[in-house]
C-alpha cells in the first residue's frame, strides 16, 4: 500500500512540474483529491487489519469461551451475508451456481470444525483452533466472491 501511495505521489508531482500554471492548479486539485482517496483507503485498510487481528487472535485453551463467542459473532455476520445472496438468478449463470455450492460446502466445513471445539483438550487446542480459523477464512473468501460489491484484489480495484 505504501509503494502505491509513493508511486502515485511521484507521478502527480512530475505531472505538476511539467504543466502550465493553469494545469498545475488543476493537477494540484486532482492531487488533493487523490490524496484524500488514499487517506480514506488507508483508514479503511487499517480498520480491516485491526478487525482481522482480533479475529485471528491467539486464544489460549483457557480463553476458549471467548474464542467461541467471537467465532459465533463472525458466523452470525457471515450467515447474514449468505442469507442476503440473491438466489433468484439460479441456473442463469453456471459460475455463480458453482460459487453458491462452494459457499454451502465451506459453511458445512465450518460447522464440522466447530463441532471439534467441545472435545478439544489443552493438548489438541492449537490444532482445533487452527482448523476452525482456516475453515472460517475459507468461508469468508467464498462469501466475498458472491457479494455484489466485491471488487478484484480484495476490494481495492477500480469500481
Amino acid at each position: 500500500m505504501r509503494q502505491i501511495t509513493c508511486a502515485a505521489a511521484a507521478v502527480l508531482m512530475v505531472a505538476a512540474f511539467a504543466c502550465s500554471p493553469r494545469d498545475r492548479q488543476e493537477t494540484a486539485n486532482n492531487t488533493d483529491s487523490v490524496l484524500e482517496d488514499i487517506r480514506d483507503d488507508t483508514r479503511e485498510g487499517a480498520e480491516e487489519v485491526r478487525d482481522e487481528a482480533r479475529e485471528v487472535r491467539d486464544y489460549t485453551f483457557a480463553e476458549r469461551n471467548d474464542f467461541r463467542r467471537d467465532l459465533d459473532l463472525q458466523l452470525k455476520k457471515l450467515d447474514g451475508q449468505i442469507a442476503g445472496i440473491d438466489d433468484t438468478k439460479r441456473g442463469a449463470d453456471h459460475a455463480r451456481d458453482s460459487a453458491v455450492v462452494n459457499v454451502r460446502a465451506a459453511r458445512k466445513e465450518v460447522s464440522r470444525a466447530i463441532s471439534g471445539l467441545d472435545a478439544a483438550t489443552d493438548r489438541t487446542w492449537d490444532e482445533t483452533k487452527r482448523n476452525v480459523n482456516q475453515s472460517l477464512s475459507a468461508l469468508d473468501r467464498e462469501v466475498k466472491k458472491l457479494l455484489p460489491d466485491a471488487k478484484p484484489m480484495g476490494g481495492t480495484g477500480p469500481s
